[in-house]
C-alpha cells in the first residue's frame, strides 16, 4: 500500500523490490530487509508475525541500519516482551485451495521487569497452479502430484527481555523456520501476448527445502546522557532448490541447488539522550558474510528424445536417465564489510532544523570456483553523505529538504563461459538522491497528508540475465548494465471522515530512463531514454475502512482495498534487436480489488477476506528466459516468457481470540 513501493516474493523463496525504480529484481536486492535493526539475507520472506509496526524507508539508507541499502529499507518492528501480565492470541484461517493457516503469541512475566514473548505459526497451501502431468515424448507417465505450486512453512520466534543491571538491559530473540515450498514453477508463455495460465507442465515438481536458525542479541547500557547500544547477530541457512530449466513435460535439463549461508553481524551505536538542541550518533558496523554453494546442472535423456541426431535414443533409454553431471555453481563466496559513521541534528530555532550525516565504508567480496580453482575478489572504500533541512512552520506542518548516498558492493558471477580464465565481476552500484517534502496534520488531526518529490542519479546498475551458452550451458550473471536517471513524486492521504469511516489513499509516479550512451550487454542496442526493467510510471493504492459499534462488547467492520500498478519494461530490451522475431514487450497494467468484513465480540473476532474479488490475471515477476526445451517446442525460438502468476480470487475465513 505504500507508494512507489512494489514488494513480492519471487517463486524460489526471495524478495523482488524495488522502491522508486531503485533496486532490482532476482539476486540484486537494492532494498534491505531488517528485523529488529538486524539485516536479513536469507528469508527476507519468511513470516515473522507479531509486529508492532513496519516501517518503510524510501531512498538511499547511507548512514542508516547496518548494510547501507541503495535503495531504501523495509524494517520490521516486533512486539516487545511484556512484564505487566500474561497476554496473548491465537488464529485460525481457513481458504480455497486447501489453504489452512495457524498462529499463536504468548507474552509471560518472569518476575520483576523481565518477560517472555513466543510466536510461532504454520501453514499449508496447494495453491492454483497445476502440474496436469502430461505422457513424455518417451510414452512414459510420470506420476507428479498435480498441486506443483504447494507450500508449507512454520516457524517459531522467542524473546526475552529485561534489566540485567540498574544502567544494562538485554533484549535478545532465536527464531527458526523452516520451508517446503515451490521453486521456480514458472507459467511458461512463447511471446509477450499474455495468456496467463495456471498450467505449470513440468517433467517434476521443482521444490524449495529451506531451514533457517537466527540469534541476536541486543544490549542497552545508560550512562547520564548517552546510550551504548550493542547489536549482534548470527543467521545459518540451508537450503537446496531444485528447478526445470527447459520448462515443459521432458527430462532434458535440470539445476540442483544447495546451499550454505552463514551470516554474522555487529553494529554498536553511541547515541546522546539529553534535551538539547544538538542530538548526535556514531558507531560501527561489521558483516561476515559465507555463503557455499554445489549446484550441478543435470543432462537427461530427454535430450536425445527431442534433438535426434545429436543424441539418438538408444533402445530402453529412460528419458529421466542421468546422461551427464555438469558442475554450475561450485563455490565459495564471502563478503565483508567494515564501516564507521555518524550523524548529528542541531535546532537551530523553533522552526528550523539541520541534519547531517557521515558513513566510511570498506568491503571486499571474494568468490572461488571450487571446480575451477580460479579464484577474484575486489573491493572499495566508499564514503557517504546525507544532509537535509527541515522547517517546522507549525506545530502540525513538516517541510523537508534531503540529499542522500547509498551503494550496493560488487561481486563475481562464475565462469560459466567456455575458455574464460577469470571470474567475471561486476562493480559496485551507487545512487544520489535529492528529495523535497511535505508532512501534515489537518483539520483537527482527523488528517494526515504527506507528499515528496525526488530526483535520483543512479550510476553502475545491477541486473541479472541469463542466456543459453554457445557451448551448450547455462549462464546466470549479474552485470553493471549502466546508469539511469529517474524523478517523480508521491502522496498519500489518511482523513477520519467520521467515527465509523475512514479513507486512505495514495499515488506514486516514477519516470526513470537509461541515460544517453547506454547499450544493451546482449544485444548491443541503444538503450538511452528506455525505461530499466520492473519500474512502473504509475501506482495507486486506496482503502475504505468501516468500524462501528453495534451492542455490547461487540462490533462490525468492513475494508475495501483497490491497488493499481501501470505496465513496466522488462529484461526483453535488453535481447531485443531491430527487426528480430521476438521485440521488447512490457508487462501489462493491473488492478486489484480485495474486500473484508466481520464482527467482533468480546475476545473473539471472526472475519472473511476475499482477495482478487475481480479475478485479475496479472505477473508480478515476468521475463524473457532461454529455451532450453529446443525443438520440444514447436516454433523453436531462441527465448521464452516465464512469469509469476500472482493469486487469483480466493475467499479465507478466519478466527481470533485475544486473551
Amino acid at each position: 500500500l505504500v507508494p512507489n513501493l512494489f514488494m513480492t516474493r519471487r517463486l524460489d523463496g526471495f524478495p523482488n523490490v524495488s522502491v522508486r525504480g531503485m533496486g532490482a529484481f532476482g539476486n540484486t536486492q537494492g532494498v534491505g530487509f531488517y528485523l529488529d535493526d538486524v539485516q536479513l539475507f536469507a528469508d527476507a520472506t519468511s513470516r515473522f508475525g507479531d509486529m508492532e509496526r513496519i516501517e518503510v524507508l524510501k531512498g538511499p539508507q547511507g548512514i542508516l541500519y547496518g548494510g547501507s541499502n541503495i535503495g531504501g529499507a523495509v524494517k520490521f518492528v516486533s512486539v516487545r516482551p511484556d512484564p505487566e501480565a500474561v497476554s496473548g492470541r491465537v488464529k485460525l484461517r481457513y481458504g480455497e485451495n486447501n489453504y489452512v493457516d495457524g498462529e499463536a503469541v504468548l507474552n509471560l512475566p518472569l518476575g520483576g521487569e523481565w518477560a517472555a514473548r513466543a510466536f510461532l505459526f504454520a501453514f499449508s497451501d496447494d495453491s492454483y497452479l497445476e502440474n496436469p502431468t502430461t505422457p513424455l515424448l518417451s510414452g512414459a507417465v510420470v506420476e507428479n502430484d498435480p498441486d506443483v505450486g504447494r507450500t508449507e512453512e512454520s516457524g517459531v520466534r522467542l524473546t526475552v527481555a529485561g534489566p540485567v543491571t540498574e544502567r544494562l538491559w538485554l533484549y535478545a530473540s532465536a527464531r527458526y523456520n523452516d520451508l517446503d515450498g515451490p521453486n521456480n514453477v514458472w507459467v511458461q508463455e512463447l511471446d509477450g501476448d499474455l495468456e496467463y495460465s495456471n498450467i505449470v507442465d513440468t517433467s517434476f515438481n521443482p521444490r524449495h527445502d529451506r531451514e533457517t536458525s537466527a540469534f541476536s542479541v541486543e544490549l542497552t547500557y545508560s550512562f547520564d546522557n548517552l546510550d551504548l547500544v550493542s547489536i549482534s547477530s548470527y543467521n545459518a541457512t540451508d537450503s537446496r532448490r531444485e528447478t526445470d530449466l527447459d520448462i515443459i513435460n521432458e527430462n532434458i535439463l535440470d539445476l540442483i541447488r544447495p546451499q550454505e549461508l552463514d551470516v554474522f553481524t555487529q553494529e554498536i551505536r553511541l547515541s546522546s539522550t539529553n534535551d538539547g538542541p544538538l542530538q548526535w550518533q556514531v558507531g560501527a558496523y561489521l558483516l561476515d558474510f559465507d555463503r557455499d554453494l554445489t549446484s550441478e546442472l543435470l543432462v537427461r535423456g530427454g535430450f536425445c528424445f527431442i534433438d535426434p541426431g545429436t543424441c539418438d535414443p538408444l533402445p530402453g533409454l529412460d528419458s529421466s536417465e542421468l546422461l551427464v553431471a555438469l558442475p554450475f555453481e561450485f563455490s565459495r563466496r564471502t563478503r565483508e564489510q567494515r564501516a564507521v559513521f555518524g550523524s548529528f541534528t542541531y535546532r537551530l530555532s523553533d522552526q528550523l532544523e539541520l541534519s547531517a550525516g557521515l558513513r566510511i565504508d570498506d568491503w571486499e567480496s571474494t568468490r572461488t570456483n571450487l571446480d575451477t580453482d580460479i579464484s577474484g575478489s575486489l573491493g572499495d572504500t566508499e564514503t557517504l553523505i546525507r544532509a537535509s533541512l527541515t522547517w517546522f512552520p507549525s506545530d502540525s506542518t513538516t517541510i523537508y529538504g534531503t540529499f542522500s548516498q547509498g551503494f550496493e558492493p560488487g561481486d563475481f558471477n562464475l565462469t560459466n563461459f567456455a575458455g574464460a580464465n577469470e571470474l567475471f565481476g561486476f562493480g559496485a552500484e551507487d545512487a544520489s538522491q535529492f528529495e523535497l517534502g511535505y508532512k501534515a496534520r489537518l483539520l483537527d488531526g482527523r488528517m494526515i497528508a504527506t507528499a515528496a518529490a525526488f530526483y535520483i542519479d543512479y550510476e553502475d546498475r545491477q541486473f541479472e540475465l541469463q542466456a543459453a551458452d554457445p557451448s551448450g550451458g547455462f549462464v546466470e550473471g549479474i552485470i553493471n548494465a549502466g546508469d539511469s536517471e529517474q524523478f517523480g513524486f508521491e502522496a498519500d492521504v489518511q482523513f477520519l471522515i467520521n467515527d465509523a469511516w475512514q479513507l486512505s489513499t495514495g499515488i506514486g509516479y516514477v519516470n526513470a530512463e537509461w541515460v544517453d550512451g547506454t547499450v544493451s550487454p546482449v544485444s548491443g542496442a541503444d538503450l538511452s531514454g528506455v525505461t530499466p526493467p520492473n519500474t512502473a510510471d504509475w501506482s495507486a493504492t486506496t482503502s475504505l475502512d468501516y468500524t462501528k459499534d453495534v451492542g455490547v462488547d461487540s462490533s462490525v467492520f468492513g475494508r475495501l482495498q483497490v491497488r493499481y500498478k501501470s505496465d513496466s519494461a522488462t529484461n526483453s530490451q535488453f535481447a531485443d534487436a531491430p527487426g528480430d522475431a521476438f521485440p521488447a514487450w512490457d508487462n501489462p497494467a493491473f488492478t486489484v480489488v480485495d474486500v473484508s468484513f466481520g464482527v467482533e465480540w468480546r475476545n473473539w473476532t471472526f472475519d472473511l477476506y476475499i482477495e482478487n474479488v475481480l479475478d485479475e490475471e496479472y505477473y508480478i515477476d515476468v521475463q524473457e528466459f532461454p529455451n532450453f526445451a529446443g525443438s520440444a517446442i514447436a516454433s523453436a525460438q531462441e527465448a521464452v516468457v516465464i512469469g509469476t502468476l500472482e493469486q487469483p480470487r480466493r475467499a479465507v475465513l478466519s478466527a481470533k481470540y485475544v486473551f
